[in-house]
């Protein structure tokens, strides 16, 4: 969990965040590796939409519908995430088709571990937008 202590500006994007939050919550109680990478994965790509909630209507424009893709031209700061969830997109699109693959437990919790990390810098990444738009100062400090 991100531990956000209220709804700040944009609030679309924070309940995204929450929703996005529960769903990790869901994925570590998953037994088996794949389902819990698979849900792992439903997770970022629910922190992915807050990126581009956040993004507000420019991302909308864009003519791809890959997540990745466009949370990466929308915020460049998410570049590195993007092409790392973009690397997984094979293996969570085979699991969805019943498609089996070797997910180990490691990998598993590792990928877990990984969304978590991710769904903090996009706590972050909201909180600068807010003080970016309230006329605070804003820093970024994004990574992989």
């Amino acid at each position: 969990m991100t531990g956000r202590t209220g709804q700040q500006p944009n609030g679309q994007a924070w309940a995204l965040l929450q929703r996005a939050d529960r769903l990790l919550t869901c994925a570590a109680g998953e037994e088996s590796a794949p389902e819990r990478f698979r849900a792992a994965y439903v997770a970022a790509l629910r922190g992915a939409a807050v990126v581009l909630a956040a993004a507000g209507p420019a991302a909308a424009r864009k003519r791809t519908r890959n997540a990745w893709r466009l949370m990466a031209d929308i915020a460049p700061e998410f570049l590195m995430w993007s092409q790392y969830f973009a690397d997984h997109s094979e293996t969570r699109a085979a699991l969805e088709a019943g498609i089996s693959r070797p997910v180990t437990a490691a990998a598993a919790d590792e990928f877990y571990a990984r969304v978590g990390a991710f769904l903090h810098d996009v706590e972050d990444f909201l909180r600068d937008s807010a003080r970016s738009a309230s006329g605070g100062e804003a820093s970024r400090n994004i990574s992989a």
